[in-house]
């Protein structure tokens, strides 16, 4: 049942294995660079799974708790396409594609902080828009009042050119 016989729905052999390699390459404050392998290793033998990290025999706990360190959620199914799947995620629409994404990615789980901080900011903008209108309200009023103490100045100036002869 854990092995696929795709075409005929048989097994076609009794033993199977999966790995995964992850890198991580880090460069210290010299500029020098390591890396660092992890070797994942999940085997199939009849209906029994045995699971390994860099060449050590983990209990399935284990295992799933080595690949959360890793940032591979396996309940999202981010670790493993399961033979049969690729068909049907080929298939999904685009809104079910994006569904997948982002439970893959985890979005699901930042959902309601990135909601929050959208309406926090939608606020903030609203909040700087009225802002800026008040202020905007207020230099076209001073403008206005500079517009008419100009008149009333030249007029001043006028009448004292006019008078004072």
């Amino acid at each position: 049942e854990l092995i696929h016989g795709a075409p005929i729905n048989k097994s076609v052999s009794n033993r199977a294995s999966v790995s995964l390699i992850f890198v991580t390459i880090k460069t210290d404050c010299h500029g020098e660079r390591t890396e660092h392998e992890k070797r994942f290793q999940r085997l199939i033998v009849g209906n029994a799974s045995e699971y390994r990290v860099d060449g050590h025999q983990l209990s399935a706990t284990e295992y799933t708790e080595e690949l959360e360190n890793m940032g591979i959620s396996p309940k999202a199914k981010n670790f493993l396409i399961f033979q049969g799947q690729v068909q049907s995620i080929a298939m999904k629409t685009p809104k079910e594609f994006t569904a997948m994404f982002e439970e893959l990615s985890r979005n699901d789980e930042l959902r309601e902080e990135y909601e929050q901080g959208k309406q926090e900011k939608n606020k903030a903008e609203q909040d700087t828009h009225a802002n800026f209108q008040k202020k905007k309200k207020g230099v076209e009023k001073q403008k206005k009042e500079v517009r008419l103490e100009k008149e009333v100045a030249q007029k001043y100036a006028a009448l004292k050119r006019q008078y004072v002869r």
